[in-house]
Protein backbone atom coordinates (compact mmCIF):
# COMPACT_ATOMS: atom_id res chain seq x y z
CA UNK A 1 0.00 0.00 0.00
CA UNK A 2 1.26 3.40 -0.69
CA UNK A 3 2.25 5.78 1.88
CA UNK A 4 -0.74 8.31 2.36
CA UNK A 5 2.19 10.89 2.63
CA UNK A 6 3.05 9.96 -1.08
CA UNK A 7 -0.50 10.70 -1.96
CA UNK A 8 -0.76 14.07 -0.30
CA UNK A 9 2.48 15.15 -1.36
CA UNK A 10 1.37 14.28 -5.06
CA UNK A 11 -1.96 16.06 -4.92
CA UNK A 12 -0.49 19.30 -3.71
CA UNK A 13 1.97 19.45 -6.83
CA UNK A 14 -1.14 19.02 -9.14
CA UNK A 15 -3.12 21.53 -7.24
CA UNK A 16 -0.39 24.24 -7.50
CA UNK A 17 1.26 23.61 -10.72
CA UNK A 18 4.86 22.81 -10.11
CA UNK A 19 7.12 21.68 -7.12
CA UNK A 20 8.09 25.18 -6.56
CA UNK A 21 4.78 26.46 -5.54
CA UNK A 22 4.01 23.77 -3.54
CA UNK A 23 7.16 24.07 -1.76
CA UNK A 24 6.57 27.40 -0.56
CA UNK A 25 2.93 27.01 0.42
CA UNK A 26 3.60 24.10 2.31
CA UNK A 27 7.09 24.98 4.07
CA UNK A 28 8.53 21.11 2.44
CA UNK A 29 12.14 21.62 0.25
CA UNK A 30 11.64 20.76 -3.07
CA UNK A 31 13.73 17.68 -3.09
CA UNK A 32 11.45 16.19 -0.10
CA UNK A 33 8.47 16.82 -2.65
CA UNK A 34 10.71 15.38 -5.35
CA UNK A 35 11.37 12.32 -3.35
CA UNK A 36 7.82 11.62 -2.28
CA UNK A 37 7.04 11.78 -5.89
CA UNK A 38 9.74 9.77 -7.38
CA UNK A 39 8.82 7.05 -4.67
CA UNK A 40 5.27 7.22 -5.47
CA UNK A 41 6.02 6.39 -9.85
CA UNK A 42 8.28 3.52 -8.67
CA UNK A 43 5.67 2.07 -6.33
CA UNK A 44 3.42 2.00 -8.72
CA UNK A 45 5.35 1.46 -12.04
CA UNK A 46 3.98 4.47 -14.03
CA UNK A 47 5.01 7.88 -15.11
CA UNK A 48 2.49 10.84 -13.51
CA UNK A 49 4.43 13.92 -13.99
CA UNK A 50 6.64 14.72 -16.99
CA UNK A 51 8.81 16.64 -15.83
CA UNK A 52 11.52 19.73 -17.85
CA UNK A 53 13.36 22.51 -16.44
CA UNK A 54 10.25 24.99 -17.28
CA UNK A 55 7.10 22.64 -15.79
CA UNK A 56 5.24 19.75 -14.96
CA UNK A 57 2.89 18.16 -17.26
CA UNK A 58 0.46 15.73 -16.39
CA UNK A 59 0.10 12.58 -18.00
CA UNK A 60 -3.24 10.98 -18.45
CA UNK A 61 -2.87 8.45 -16.23
CA UNK A 62 -1.63 10.70 -13.81
CA UNK A 63 -4.78 13.28 -13.77
CA UNK A 64 -7.11 10.26 -13.21
CA UNK A 65 -4.91 8.88 -10.32
CA UNK A 66 -5.13 12.18 -8.87
CA UNK A 67 -8.83 12.40 -8.94
CA UNK A 68 -8.69 9.13 -7.13
CA UNK A 69 -6.33 10.34 -4.32
CA UNK A 70 -7.96 13.49 -3.77
CA UNK A 71 -11.26 11.24 -2.89
CA UNK A 72 -8.78 9.42 -0.53
CA UNK A 73 -7.42 12.33 0.72
CA UNK A 74 -10.67 13.90 1.25
CA UNK A 75 -11.94 10.55 3.60
CA UNK A 76 -8.64 11.04 5.56
CA UNK A 77 -9.68 14.62 6.42
CA UNK A 78 -13.33 13.32 7.37
CA UNK A 79 -11.79 10.46 9.57
CA UNK A 80 -9.58 13.32 11.56
CA UNK A 81 -12.33 15.23 11.80
CA UNK A 82 -14.04 12.56 13.62
CA UNK A 83 -11.38 12.37 16.21
CA UNK A 84 -11.20 15.99 16.80
CA UNK A 85 -14.77 16.07 17.42
CA UNK A 86 -14.33 12.95 20.09
CA UNK A 87 -11.84 14.89 21.75
CA UNK A 88 -14.00 17.82 22.26
CA UNK A 89 -11.38 20.00 23.32
CA UNK A 90 -8.04 21.95 21.83
CA UNK A 91 -5.04 20.17 23.13
CA UNK A 92 -1.32 20.06 22.13
CA UNK A 93 1.31 22.90 22.33
CA UNK A 94 1.21 26.60 20.85
CA UNK A 95 4.38 28.01 20.05
CA UNK A 96 4.00 32.01 20.28
CA UNK A 97 6.34 34.46 19.68
CA UNK A 98 5.64 38.24 20.29
CA UNK A 99 6.61 41.93 20.96
CA UNK A 100 8.14 42.15 24.21
CA UNK A 101 5.96 45.08 25.43
CA UNK A 102 2.90 43.62 24.08
CA UNK A 103 3.03 40.66 25.66
CA UNK A 104 3.60 41.82 29.10
CA UNK A 105 0.70 44.74 28.79
CA UNK A 106 -1.85 42.88 26.82
CA UNK A 107 -1.13 39.67 25.91
CA UNK A 108 -0.42 38.17 29.38
CA UNK A 109 -3.80 38.37 30.23
CA UNK A 110 -5.01 36.87 27.17
CA UNK A 111 -2.66 34.03 27.73
CA UNK A 112 -4.54 33.93 31.41
CA UNK A 113 -7.91 33.43 30.47
CA UNK A 114 -7.01 31.47 27.43
CA UNK A 115 -5.19 28.57 29.56
CA UNK A 116 -8.24 28.32 31.85
CA UNK A 117 -10.66 28.36 28.84
CA UNK A 118 -8.51 25.55 27.25
CA UNK A 119 -6.75 23.84 29.94
CA UNK A 120 -5.43 20.75 27.91
CA UNK A 121 -3.31 23.46 25.94
CA UNK A 122 -0.03 24.55 26.57
CA UNK A 123 1.57 27.30 25.48
CA UNK A 124 5.59 28.23 24.64
CA UNK A 125 5.59 31.93 24.89
CA UNK A 126 8.97 33.67 23.29
CA UNK A 127 9.00 37.70 23.53
CA UNK A 128 11.34 38.65 21.18
CA UNK A 129 11.16 42.41 19.46
CA UNK A 130 13.09 40.50 15.97
CA UNK A 131 11.06 39.51 13.03
CA UNK A 132 11.78 35.69 13.23
CA UNK A 133 11.38 33.57 10.69
CA UNK A 134 8.03 31.55 11.59
CA UNK A 135 9.20 28.28 9.85
CA UNK A 136 12.25 27.84 10.19
CA UNK A 137 12.42 28.87 13.96
CA UNK A 138 9.72 26.54 14.47
CA UNK A 139 6.97 29.02 15.48
CA UNK A 140 3.03 27.96 15.43
CA UNK A 141 2.07 31.66 15.33
CA UNK A 142 4.37 35.46 14.69
CA UNK A 143 2.71 38.25 16.43
CA UNK A 144 4.12 40.98 14.59
CA UNK A 145 2.93 45.04 15.09
CA UNK A 146 3.61 47.53 12.37
CA UNK A 147 1.72 50.05 9.97
CA UNK A 148 1.76 47.04 7.21
CA UNK A 149 3.41 43.54 6.27
CA UNK A 150 5.47 42.24 3.62
CA UNK A 151 3.88 40.09 0.99
CA UNK A 152 4.57 36.64 2.86
CA UNK A 153 3.51 33.00 1.27
CA UNK A 154 2.32 32.82 4.97
CA UNK A 155 -0.67 33.37 6.46
CA UNK A 156 -1.52 36.22 7.68
CA UNK A 157 -4.73 37.40 9.56
CA UNK A 158 -4.58 41.09 11.16
CA UNK A 159 -6.20 42.99 13.47
CA UNK A 160 -6.36 46.89 13.27
CA UNK A 161 -4.89 48.01 17.04
CA UNK A 162 -5.97 51.70 18.16
CA UNK A 163 -5.22 54.71 16.57
CA UNK A 164 -1.84 56.42 17.39
CA UNK A 165 -1.04 60.29 18.67
CA UNK A 166 1.71 62.28 18.59
CA UNK A 167 2.16 64.41 22.31
CA UNK A 168 3.89 65.96 24.40
CA UNK A 169 4.12 67.13 27.78
CA UNK A 170 3.26 71.48 28.53
CA UNK A 171 6.22 71.62 29.93
CA UNK A 172 7.97 70.96 26.75
CA UNK A 173 5.60 73.01 24.83
CA UNK A 174 6.07 75.78 26.74
CA UNK A 175 9.94 75.66 26.05
CA UNK A 176 9.60 74.86 22.32
CA UNK A 177 6.09 76.25 21.49
CA UNK A 178 2.94 74.84 20.17
CA UNK A 179 3.46 73.23 17.04
CA UNK A 180 0.73 74.42 14.20
CA UNK A 181 1.76 72.90 10.77
CA UNK A 182 4.16 69.37 10.32
CA UNK A 183 7.05 71.52 9.79
CA UNK A 184 7.30 72.99 13.23
CA UNK A 185 8.21 69.43 14.11
CA UNK A 186 11.06 68.99 11.79
CA UNK A 187 14.17 68.45 14.13
CA UNK A 188 12.81 68.03 17.39
CA UNK A 189 13.32 65.87 19.89
CA UNK A 190 11.74 62.42 19.55
CA UNK A 191 11.18 59.41 21.79
CA UNK A 192 11.03 55.97 20.46
CA UNK A 193 13.02 56.78 16.98
CA UNK A 194 12.33 53.27 15.51
CA UNK A 195 10.41 54.25 12.47
CA UNK A 196 12.71 54.51 9.51
CA UNK A 197 12.30 56.70 6.98
CA UNK A 198 14.43 54.16 4.54
CA UNK A 199 17.25 57.30 4.44
CA UNK A 200 20.14 56.30 6.21
CA UNK A 201 19.42 56.28 9.66
CA UNK A 202 16.98 58.74 9.68
CA UNK A 203 13.79 58.45 12.15
CA UNK A 204 10.39 60.28 11.16
CA UNK A 205 6.77 60.78 11.42
CA UNK A 206 4.49 59.87 8.67
CA UNK A 207 1.44 62.11 9.08
CA UNK A 208 -1.62 62.03 6.97
CA UNK A 209 -3.28 65.58 6.42
CA UNK A 210 -7.04 66.39 6.50
CA UNK A 211 -7.29 66.03 2.75
CA UNK A 212 -4.69 63.37 1.88
CA UNK A 213 -1.57 64.85 1.97
CA UNK A 214 1.21 63.21 3.27
CA UNK A 215 4.03 64.32 5.15
CA UNK A 216 7.16 62.67 6.21
CA UNK A 217 8.63 64.67 9.42
CA UNK A 218 12.58 63.76 10.09
CA UNK A 219 13.00 64.45 14.01
CA UNK A 220 16.16 63.44 16.19
CA UNK A 221 15.94 60.58 18.48
CA UNK A 222 16.28 61.87 21.94
CA UNK A 223 15.52 58.08 23.01
CA UNK A 224 15.48 54.96 20.81
CA UNK A 225 13.56 52.03 22.55
CA UNK A 226 10.50 49.27 21.71
CA UNK A 227 9.53 49.84 25.01
CA UNK A 228 5.97 52.28 25.63
CA UNK A 229 5.95 52.67 28.79
CA UNK A 230 9.40 53.84 29.09
CA UNK A 231 8.78 56.01 26.11
CA UNK A 232 5.39 58.04 27.27
CA UNK A 233 7.67 58.51 31.17
CA UNK A 234 10.18 60.14 28.92
CA UNK A 235 7.27 62.19 27.58
CA UNK A 236 5.37 63.02 30.53
CA UNK A 237 8.95 63.98 32.07
CA UNK A 238 8.99 66.90 28.69
CA UNK A 239 12.18 65.03 27.21
CA UNK A 240 10.26 64.97 23.73
CA UNK A 241 7.59 64.21 21.64
CA UNK A 242 5.97 60.97 21.49
CA UNK A 243 4.48 58.78 19.43
CA UNK A 244 1.57 56.78 21.49
CA UNK A 245 -1.64 54.51 21.07
CA UNK A 246 -4.78 56.28 22.23
CA UNK A 247 -5.39 53.54 24.81
CA UNK A 248 -2.16 53.93 26.18
CA UNK A 249 -2.17 58.07 26.69
CA UNK A 250 -5.69 59.01 26.88
CA UNK A 251 -5.84 59.34 30.74
CA UNK A 252 -2.79 61.35 30.82
CA UNK A 253 -4.34 63.35 27.77
CA UNK A 254 -7.64 64.10 29.45
CA UNK A 255 -5.95 65.25 33.20
CA UNK A 256 -3.59 67.97 30.94
CA UNK A 257 -0.22 65.65 31.70
CA UNK A 258 0.35 65.00 27.75
CA UNK A 259 -1.33 67.02 24.85
CA UNK A 260 -2.11 66.15 21.32
CA UNK A 261 0.54 67.95 18.97
CA UNK A 262 -1.33 68.80 15.23
CA UNK A 263 -4.69 66.71 16.24
CA UNK A 264 -5.76 67.16 12.75
CA UNK A 265 -3.07 65.15 11.23
CA UNK A 266 -3.34 61.48 11.72
CA UNK A 267 -0.56 58.75 11.83
CA UNK A 268 -1.01 55.30 9.77
CA UNK A 269 -3.13 52.50 11.95
CA UNK A 270 -0.64 50.22 13.35
CA UNK A 271 -1.95 46.74 12.64
CA UNK A 272 -1.31 43.37 15.05
CA UNK A 273 -0.43 40.38 12.35
CA UNK A 274 -0.85 37.01 13.20
CA UNK A 275 1.49 35.17 10.81
CA UNK A 276 1.04 31.13 10.72
CA UNK A 277 2.61 28.78 8.49
CA UNK A 278 -0.74 27.66 6.70
CA UNK A 279 -4.71 27.97 6.67
CA UNK A 280 -5.10 24.29 5.80
CA UNK A 281 -4.28 21.82 8.18
CA UNK A 282 -3.96 24.03 11.13
CA UNK A 283 -3.70 21.93 14.55
CA UNK A 284 -7.00 22.54 16.60
CA UNK A 285 -5.12 24.67 19.32
CA UNK A 286 -3.23 26.95 16.85
CA UNK A 287 -7.00 27.99 15.54
CA UNK A 288 -8.41 28.49 18.59
CA UNK A 289 -5.54 30.25 20.17
CA UNK A 290 -5.74 32.99 17.39
CA UNK A 291 -9.66 32.99 16.95
CA UNK A 292 -9.59 33.51 20.89
CA UNK A 293 -7.40 36.72 20.74
CA UNK A 294 -9.31 37.67 17.52
CA UNK A 295 -12.64 37.61 19.84
CA UNK A 296 -10.66 39.16 22.57
CA UNK A 297 -8.08 42.03 21.66
CA UNK A 298 -9.90 44.88 21.83
CA UNK A 299 -11.31 44.19 25.07
CA UNK A 300 -8.08 43.15 26.40
CA UNK A 301 -6.70 47.00 25.12
CA UNK A 302 -9.09 48.40 27.11
CA UNK A 303 -8.84 46.40 29.94
CA UNK A 304 -5.02 47.36 30.00
CA UNK A 305 -5.73 51.10 29.68
CA UNK A 306 -7.77 53.43 31.37
CA UNK A 307 -11.14 53.66 29.94
CA UNK A 308 -11.70 57.35 30.17
CA UNK A 309 -11.91 59.27 26.81
CA UNK A 310 -10.40 62.09 26.42
CA UNK A 311 -12.12 65.19 25.13
CA UNK A 312 -9.47 65.90 22.76
CA UNK A 313 -10.09 63.22 20.62
CA UNK A 314 -13.79 64.10 20.13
Amino acid sequence: MNDLNDLFYFAKIVEHGSLSAASAELGVAKSVLSEHLSRLEANLGVRLLQRNTRKLQITDVGSRYYQRCRAVLLEVERANSVIDDARGTPRGVVRVTSPVNFAQTILAPLLVDFMLGYPEVEVVLDMTNREVDVIADGYDVALRIAPGIRASSLAVRSFVLRRHLLVASPSWIERHGLPRRPEDLRGAAGLGGLLDLGRGNRHGWRLVGPGGDIHEIAFAPRLITEDIVVIMQAALGGCGVAELPVSMCRAEIADGRLVVLLPEWSLPEMTLYAVFASRKGLAPAVRCFIDYLSEHLHGALDQAFSTQRPTTLA
